[in-house]
């Protein structure tokens, strides 16, 4: 889901999508890092787990999930 707010991507020294905070009359754009999951997801070059490797990853590292302590 896109956020409803005017935006751009960058591209160079910073890149990523970014929205458009304000756009003052002498054309100074100011902008804010686009924080929405998918958006995040593609600054970082990454991806959502599938459901098997979400399950394959519980299965190996299940026990480490839960603390210690027996609360969880």
């Amino acid at each position: 889901m896109r956020s409803e707010m005017p935006h751009v991507t960058l591209t160079g020294d910073i890149a990523g999508e970014y929205l458009i905070r304000e756009e003052r009359p002498d054309g100074t754009l100011v902008l804010a890092p686009e924080t929405a999951a998918q958006a995040s997801l593609r600054r970082l070059g990454a991806r959502s787990a599938t459901p098997v490797e979400f399950d394959a990853f519980v299965a190996e590292h299940g026990g480490q999930l839960l603390p210690d302590d027996g609360e969880g």
